[in-house]
């Protein structure tokens, strides 16, 4: 596993790790609520937007790939842009996950709610993070 991905997942499960004690703290269960009921539509509209997004990032690197001849200075970025929809689509299914066992009424082993809606935070955060990134890919291949 790549170092990048390590540390993302790490930084979204400390967010997420904050936003849960601070929500515990004040005893709302708004934002758990919300996610539980949205988490699937708003991810897929994200893997939606960072798509139509990474293919004008592509029509712009295919620009710049005819410009100069040289194939290979973007293999580094393609394998990024793949892995980005890859960890949108793991991000989907662990969603699911978490919410099925979530609603699990007999699970083997006894886990918290508030681990679960640490997970689905940590969830969303990171799908927040992937949007981010393929968002500066943009201004990254405007600078070039």
């Amino acid at each position: 596993m790549n170092i990048d991905v390590l540390k993302t997942i790490f930084t979204a499960f400390g967010i997420a790790c904050v936003v849960q004690l601070l929500l515990h703290q004040i005893q709302s269960s708004f934002v758990f609520d919300f996610l539980k009921s949205n988490i699937t539509n708003i991810q897929v509209a994200l893997l939606a937007v960072n798509t139509a997004t990474l293919g004008i990032v592509l029509t712009k690197i295919r620009e710049i790939i005819d410009k100069t001849g040289q194939k290979n200075i973007f293999d580094s970025t393609r394998f990024e842009m793949l892995l980005s929809i890859k960890e949108q689509v793991a991000l989907i299914t662990i969603s699911l996950l978490i919410l099925a066992l979530e609603s699990a009424k007999d699970l083997p082993v006894a886990i918290s709610t508030e681990v679960f809606q640490a997970a689905l935070i940590a969830s969303f955060t990171y799908s927040i993070f992937v949007l981010y990134d393929t968002a500066k890919s943009v201004f990254v291949i405007l600078d070039f």
